[in-house]
């Protein structure tokens, strides 16, 4: 590394509470391929000056088609989900779990259908959605209702996290349903994950098939792609011409906000990227955090065009 990249990193380290912990620096992937210490480095110095900026605190994880780790900042902290869970109770669903078909038909009780779903109130007349339909809904539009009416077929939350486990996932967690689980309370490790942990639980349910076979693995792409909620976040700094998709989060407790995506991404068909943005606690939201996170979809697309 150059003396000048030192000399930047080591000032940033140094400012307030926005240093990436040790482990987070050392962590990276030594693979051949992988892209040099020095870029990492001026990657890591990049995030923990957008993190400043945030006036949050902010996790990053960019996770390689093989499950190595390109870039983390707070990797191993804990972070609320927010609606980014939907994404792998989508994956979920897709197993077939319980013999759940996606015509299966899922009945709407009009008196539960409060807060944000915009699917779900489009099927108030005729009374019902399909499985694959609520599937689909809740990572496309993020509907809150549809979520809930899925995950009473899946075991509930602590079904949901059951089947996380046997991804060899030991970290992410799901505890309640929509609306509660956004709650955010500092210190709460419920409904929480750490951007290393979830990137790879992402990549897995996108890349191997002994989870999903190929056409539901490409259905679950499909609908990341589809999804309109995160188009000027991460996905904005990512080249045209790679397939992306994403699933965003936003947990909006007053003094306990918190702006998440989480994009995948094939550059040339060989295999799904996932990089995680978590952002607790902004100064801002809105534009303001869609600038930061097309930032940072910037910075991971430098990186993987450094391993290539």
């Amino acid at each position: 590394m150059t003396i000048w990249k030192f000399g930047i990193l080591a000032a940033l380290l140094a400012a307030g509470g926005c240093a990436a912990p040790a482990s987070d620096l050392q962590s990276q992937s030594t693979d051949a391929s992988a892209p040099s210490t020095s870029a990492i480095a001026a990657a890591t110095a990049r995030i923990i000056d957008i993190e400043k900026r945030s006036g949050g605190r902010l996790g990053i994880a960019l996770v390689d088609p093989e499950g190595r780790v390109l870039l983390s900042h707070r990797g191993e902290e804990r972070f609320a989900m927010c609606s980014t869970f939907k994404t792998l109770l989508a994956a979920r669903v897709l197993t077939g779990v319980n013999g759940l078909q996606l015509d299966n038909r899922l009945t709407i009780d009009p008196a539960a259908v409060e807060g944000y779903a915009p699917f779900t109130r489009s099927r108030l007349g005729e009374g019902w959605m399909t499985v694959g339909q609520a599937a689909e809904h809740i990572v496309t539009v993020s509907d809150n209702v549809a979520a809930n009416l899925l995950l009473d077929q899946v075991g509930g939350p602590r079904g949901l996290t059951q089947w996380i486990r046997t991804l060899g996932d030991d970290v992410t967690r799901l505890d309640r349903r929509e609306p509660e689980l956004n709650e955010n309370a500092a210190g709460d490790p419920r409904d929480t994950s750490a951007p290393k942990a979830f990137g790879e639980t992402y990549r897995k349910v996108l890349n191997d098939d002994t989870i999903l076979g190929a056409p539901k693995r490409e259905q679950l792409a499909q609908w990341l792609g589809d999804s309109v909620t995160g188009l000027n976040r991460l996905r904005a700094g990512l080249p045209d011409g790679w397939q992306v998709g994403d699933k965003t989060g936003f947990c909006a407790e007053p003094g306990a906000v918190e702006v998440n995506d989480i994009a995948v991404f094939d550059p040339d068909g060989s295999g799904w990227y996932t990089l995680v943005f978590m952002l607790d606690r902004p100064r801002e939201t809105g534009a303001f955090v869609d600038e930061l996170g097309a930032e940072v979809g910037a910075i991971a697309a430098e990186l993987v065009r450094l391993q290539s």
